[in-house]
């Protein structure tokens, strides 16, 4: 575990992971606070911390003398892969090609459930919500939306964000370190032919990320949609 994360913390995140994941689903029992002692050998107030915590924000509901149940999954059944946390814009130039942007859009929004679920924020509260068309070396090669807690210091002018997104974070002390994923193939919708240029239809990949980086108190969550035929999927651990 990092040492630079409390333990409630980190806990807290492994077990929601399982629930969004669709690891664990709707109604199913999670195990007891003196199984999950031994599994991640802490103590037992600190269990009790990340569960309440867990039950605080509607991941899970506690029944007297039943246990403790999955309250709200996310509809994903993907489990999750742990990966060094690399930009759109270090991938391509890591390959040898020249990132771009080719349209970018960004606007202040209010924190769906499942939004506010996956940042850590309350219901309503505001949210910078990121569209991005990317390519490498002349082509178009991704769509992606982008969600991040909003800040008053984050600039709502699209032309901010043709860059990396990372590198933008910088400026404001924000190093991303943890990251959960997972792809999946999917058929492209008509939208989704119409944003990416394509001329026929193929499949995507679909792939879903959720960042952070616990000291900041920064969390992102984003999906991103990749031409199959343009691009490959890297695993760095």
């Amino acid at each position: 575990m990092n040492s630079n994360v409390p333990l409630y913390l980190q806990i807290e995140n492994d077990l929601r992971f399982k629930i969004d994941s669709g690891e664990w689903s709707a109604g199913d029992r999670i195990p007891s606070e003196k199984e999950l002692e031994g599994t991640y050998n802490v103590s037992r107030i600190t269990i009790r911390r990340a569960l309440t915590e867990l039950a605080q924000n509607n991941y899970l509901i506690r029944k007297r003398a039943k246990g403790t149940f999955v309250k709200n999954p996310s509809d994903s059944n993907q489990k999750p892969s742990y990966t060094v946390v690399v930009s759109f814009t270090q991938e391509m130039q890591e390959l040898g090609k020249k990132p771009l942007t080719t349209w970018a859009k960004v606007k202040k929004i209010s924190a769906t459930e499942n939004l506010a679920r996956r940042l850590h924020v309350k219901v309503g509260a505001p949210l910078l919500a990121l569209y991005r068309v990317r390519g490498a070396d002349g082509e178009v090669i991704t769509y992606s939306k982008t969600f991040i807690k909003y800040h008053e210091k984050y600039s709502l002018k699209s032309e901010d964000y043709y860059g990396s997104l990372y590198e933008y974070l910088k400026s404001f002390n924000i190093r991303v370190n943890e990251q959960t994923e997972y792809v999946e193939a999917v058929d492209a919708t008509p939208e989704l032919m119409k944003l990416l240029n394509m001329e026929h239809k193929e499949p995507l990949l679909k792939r879903v990320r959720e960042i952070s980086e616990f000291e900041c108190d920064y969390y992102e969550y984003s999906i991103n949609y990749y031409i199959g035929s343009k691009y490959r999927f890297y695993v760095k651990y």
